[in-house]
């Protein structure tokens, strides 16, 4: 099973430009344009980039209530990609790899603990 995820850390600009880049990797990402009910439509997460956006320039000027409706902007970003990221991690195949990393996800391979065996005393 493919384990994906989204670069969503960093200071807010970067953040916001990596969610823009992903909006935009997921538009052309035929995988995804295929969504079943499951899935969230690129419509909504437009709206929540163009929302963020507009609070993260509200906040500018360090206003203390914009900082916080911008984050709280930022929070529904990242929850969105998570559960984009689900979303893709069950319907993607090993086949899908290279467009799923053209589109901006990074493949995480999971990490085994390798078991130390007893040494003789």
């Amino acid at each position: 099973m493919l384990h994906l995820k989204f670069d969503l850390a960093g200071r807010p600009a970067v953040f916001l430009g990596n969610c823009k880049r992903y909006y935009t990797g997921l538009s052309g990402l035929a995988l995804y344009r295929n969504i079943t009910d499951q899935g969230i439509a690129l419509g909504r997460v437009k709206e929540l980039l163009d929302d963020a956006d507009q609070k993260y320039n509200a906040a500018v000027n360090y206003d203390r209530v914009a900082i916080v409706l911008r984050n709280k902007a930022f929070k529904e970003l990242i929850d969105i990609f998570k559960k984009i990221a689900a979303y893709l991690q069950v319907i993607a195949t090993e086949d899908d790899i290279p467009a799923l990393m053209q589109a901006g996800l990074e493949v995480v391979t999971p990490y085994t603990r390798k078991r130390k065996s007893p040494s003789p005393a």
